[in-house]
């Protein structure tokens, strides 16, 4: 599954690096010294990781910065859901 999403992402010039999938409660994206994607069990699902994943090129892409202003985390937030959908519209 994960050589598929990272053959897909990098369609979209996303190489996601130096980054960890991890079990959590809930599922979500966080950088610090290194990108952490966490994921709910019931939500391990390729298209979720896609949209996780992307947010980690974000960062990368962004001088490995989180988004500064709310405008420009909801601009990623709904970048990610394209790169989600288109993902989803290929399967």
């Amino acid at each position: 599954m994960l050589e598929t999403i990272l053959s897909f992402l990098a369609l979209f010039n996303c190489y996601p690096n130096d980054v960890t999938i991890t079990p959590s409660n809930s599922t979500f994206y966080l950088a610090g010294d290194m990108g952490v994607v966490y994921v709910r069990p019931d939500m391990m699902k390729d298209h979720v990781l896609v949209h996780e994943l992307y947010h980690h090129c974000q960062w990368q892409k962004a001088g490995k910065k989180p988004a500064q202003t709310w405008d420009e985390w909801r601009h990623r937030e709904e970048e990610a859901a394209k790169i989600e959908d288109i993902y989803l519209n290929l399967k």
